[in-house]
Order: C-alpha cells, then sequence, then structure tokens
C-alpha cells in the first residue's frame, strides 16, 4: 500500500518538514545524488514557483539525514531560469547551504524522445540528461496549482515540463489541438522519467486560469510520498477535484505508474475530509471537457443509429 502524508498547519516549512518525517522511512537514496526539482514556469510571477522555504525545509531535512552535496534543478518557461534563481532567492538559498544550481535549459547533454502533434507525426523534444540519470534521486517539488489545458498541474507534470529544453516545450502541448495532445504527451514523456520523492506545497496554492494567471488560495497544507501518483491523487483530493477529470494522470495510473486508487493509499497524519478546499478549476479547461463529452455522447448516437 502507498503511504502519503498529508499535513496541515500554520508554518509552511514546518508542515514540509512533519510530512517528510512521517515517511522518513521510505526516503532510502542509497548513495544516489538528491536533485530537487522546482518549479518555476514563470519568473515574473511568484505564485506560480515553487516557495524558496519549501525547498528550504526538504533541503535541511536532506542536511540532517547527512547529505552535504545537493542540486536544485530547473528549467524555466517564461524568463530565464537564473532571473528566476535571482529574483526568488535561490542565488542567496545556494549560497547558506552549499548548493548547486541547474539550468535545465542548459544542459549539454539529452536524450531525444518523440511527442505527437494533430499531424499524427512523431516530432522530436530534447530530455534533459540531469533528470535522466538513474544515479540522481528526483525530488518533484512544486504547489498545488490548476491548469488552463490539464486540469491539474502536480508533480508529475513538474519534472516532465522541466525536464524539457526550452526550444521544445511548446511541442508538447500545440495549442490548436486543445489538450487531448498535452494529456497524452505528457505521459510520453513520464516513460523516460523517474520521481523518488514527491512534495506538494500547498501553503497557497493557485486556482483558476492556472500555471500562470491563477489566483492563490490560502490551503495550508503539505503533501509527501515516494509514489509520485499517489501523491498527486491526493493532491487532487485535497483540492476538491474529480481525478477522473485529470486524463494524464489516469494514463499514469492505467499503465502502473503509480497507485491511483484512493482505497490503497495509506493516509498519514491528517484526514482528506479535514483538508479539502474546493480549488476553481480553468473555464478553458471545463469548457474543452464538455466539448468533448458532447463529442463523444454524439458519435455514440450515431454509431447506435
Amino acid at each position: 500500500m502507498a503511504k502519503v502524508a498529508l499535513i496541515k498547519g500554520d508554518d509552511r516549512q514546518k508542515n514540509i518538514r512533519r510530512a517528510l518525517e512521517l515517511i522518513k522511512e521510505d526516503i532510502k537514496l542509497n548513495g544516489r545524488h538528491p536533485v530537487i526539482k522546482i518549479n518555476m514556469v514563470s519568473t515574473y510571477t511568484p505564485l506560480s514557483a515553487t516557495h524558496p522555504q519549501a525547498v528550504r525545509a526538504v533541503v535541511e531535512f536532506l542536511k540532517d539525514m547527512g547529505e552535504n552535496h545537493i542540486t536544485i534543478a530547473e528549467g524555466a518557461t517564461l524568463g530565464t531560469t537564473a532571473r528566476g534563481f535571482r529574483e526568488y532567492g535561490y542565488y542567496d538559498l545556494a549560497k547558506e547551504y552549499g548548493l548547486e544550481l541547474i539550468d535545465l535549459n542548459d544542459s549539454s547533454s539529452w536524450k531525444v524522445a518523440y511527442v505527437i502533434h494533430p499531424d499524427l507525426k512523431p516530432h522530436p523534444v530534447k530530455i534533459a540528461q540531469e533528470m535522466l540519470d538513474p544515479h540522481n534521486y528526483i525530488i518533484s517539488l512544486t504547489r498545488l496549482k490548476t491548469h488552463l489545458q490539464v486540469g491539474v498541474t502536480l508533480t508529475a507534470k513538474n519534472v516532465i515540463m522541466g525536464s524539457i529544453l526550452i526550444m521544445d516545450k511548446n511541442r508538447l502541448h500545440p495549442t490548436e489541438a486543445g489538450n487531448r495532445v498535452l494529456d497524452f504527451n505528457l505521459f510520453s514523456i513520464m516513460q523516460h522519467l523517474h520521481i523518488d520523492l514527491a512534495i506538494l506545497d500547498g501553503f497557497e496554492g493557485m486556482q483558476g486560469n492556472g500555471p500562470i494567471a491563477g489566483e492563490p488560495v490560502n490551503h495550508q497544507v503539505a503533501i509527501a510520498g515516494t509514489d509520485f501518483l499517489a501523491v498527486d491523487r491526493v493532491g487532487t483530493e485535497v483540492m476538491g477535484i474529480d481525478f477522473d477529470m485529470i486524463r494524464y494522470l489516469n494514463f499514469l495510473w492505467d499503465q502502473g505508474f503509480g497507485e491511483g486508487d484512493l482505497q490503497k493509499i495509506k493516509i498519514l497524519g491528517e484526514n482528506i475530509e479535514d483538508c479539502r478546499l474546493a480549488y476553481r478549476l480553468s473555464p478553458r479547461f471545463l469548457k474543452w471537457r464538455r466539448q468533448e463529452q458532447k463529442g463523444i455522447y454524439q458519435n455514440l448516437a450515431w454509431e447506435l443509429g
């Protein structure tokens, strides 16, 4: 049974530390190098990015475990990664704790994978080697956020999109294709990646037109586990979102990437019911879902005659 820690409290850093302590026995680096994949989808919108205090909590936890060489990695989408490191205080954090900062957009080594476009042809994208290296212990650390195309962006999407080099990120979700192509492409790219520890910082989440233009949600929760899919499953639940609507996470569950059945996830700490807060989904996402559902019913009616 997958274990997921769920904590609620009035201190972001303490929430994350308490969540990690609850699953400490499952966190086994076994000599691998910890790489904390943060989220800076926009270097101009702090609410869209991983809060540095959340990173501080994880770094101090790892330091207490005896890990002295820790890397922070990201490949920003809007604005340069260097700007994000500067604006959000990561250079200061790196100096304080002796951290290594890596811009995944500048990766000198990569693997080519393939995604699809509406033309139904394979399109190549480059995945940064740092995120593929089996010797790296990948930690996905991001906020609870809604997403205007696929509903939510949590620990899985944080790693998938951030691992793609900047010139290829748009290839995953061509706007003319709605959200169906993006859901499949996220699933496809995750087959090349791994997440060893998943952490959701829901102290202040984002609702509405995420992952950039949404509005803040004062939620004050933290979620952590070594099964990233189980963590994202609990994340959708505390956001009050129907998991069945999140297609790419269901693709991953169906193909055995992790546990998506809430009945098979052991919650440590708080009860989900005590932490649930309804996030408002993006109107664009809801519109596309309604259109897709309408199309399914129309096709079914035609087939049945």
